[in-house]
């Protein structure tokens, strides 16, 4: 089974409000840390706004920083292979066609509970770490970036 998780920061703008994408599997802290610590040094080159924007222009079906352009063909319609960070989740209607992307998800990091997912991890632009919440914004603990 999938463990599902967001990733994301905090909204600078909206006190409380976090903007998040959806990632649907290996959302646990042993992979995921390791994961966004090497998407970080590889395609976001140590720049975590960088890895923001990296993170938050797609919905995600997982994070594999060793993806690469030559990793596979995408198992469903839509989706596509991000060189250095993984595969997007895509959506397709009744017909067959790809649906266009959803928007970035803007909640209050305490109404997290209600998203589908057990992990929520939230990047600090300016300390280049990440933080950990289960879902409903209880905190599990604060990793740097940098190993």
């Amino acid at each position: 089974m999938s463990t599902h998780s967001y990733v994301g920061n905090h909204d600078l703008g909206r006190t409380g409000k976090v903007r998040l994408r959806y990632v649907h599997s290996d959302g646990n802290p042993g992979r995921m840390i390791p994961a966004l610590r090497k998407i970080w040094v590889g395609a976001a080159a140590g720049d975590t706004t960088r890895l923001a924007e990296l993170l938050l222009g797609h919905d995600w079906d997982y994070l594999d920083p060793d993806t690469t352009t030559d990793s596979g063909e995408a198992a469903f319609a839509g989706e596509q292979l991000i060189a250095g960070v993984g595969m997007t989740l895509a959506a397709t209607d009744d017909d067959g066609h790809v649906l266009p992307p959803e928007p970035v998800t803007v909640v209050a990091l305490n109404a997290t509970g209600d998203l589908d997912a057990q992990w929520i991890y939230l990047l600090d632009l300016g300390r280049d770490t990440v933080t950990m919440y289960t879902s409903g914004g209880t905190v599990y603990g604060t990793e740097p970036l940098a190993s």
